[in-house]
């Protein structure tokens, strides 16, 4: 009722938006998670999910600026669709799977590719310069 009222809004201009978490305790991401992605990697789509982890640190506003490595010359960023977990749990069962999500977030998945595919593909290397 308030927000129908417009009585306690507050202007966009005094507001900053912080990043809708800010301590997460891990960041698991998955890897070559749609076909077309695996196409303009020039990569097999994966039989199983591939797996890496981001540091907490990779965590940023919405406005925040991000910094690109120096050190790379194949910067390379994807928006991503992040389910944020806010229910413990292990050898959850399929259908209960979403009564452990939260909510959803847009995230922003910043690479630098010639260091992600360097001995091996070490997915940490590209995926962490934050």
């Amino acid at each position: 009722r308030a927000l129908a009222s417009g009585q306690h809004r507050v202007p966009r201009a005094g507001v900053r938006l912080l990043a809708p978490i800010d301590d997460p305790e891990k960041l698991i991401c998955v890897g070559l998670n749609y076909r077309d992605h695996c196409l303009e990697q020039d990569v097999k789509v994966p039989k199983e999910p591939i797996i890496f982890s981001k540091f907490p640190s990779a965590i940023a506003g919405p406005f925040d600026d991000i910094v690109l490595p120096a050190e790379s010359s194949e910067v390379d960023w994807e928006v991503e669709l992040a389910a944020v977990i806010g229910k413990v749990g292990r050898h959850i069962q399929e259908s209960a799977a979403l009564e452990h999500i939260v909510g959803f977030t847009v995230a922003n998945d910043v690479s630098a590719r010639d260091w992600q595919m360097r001995n091996g593909r070490q997915w940490l290397l590209g995926k962490t310069f934050d």
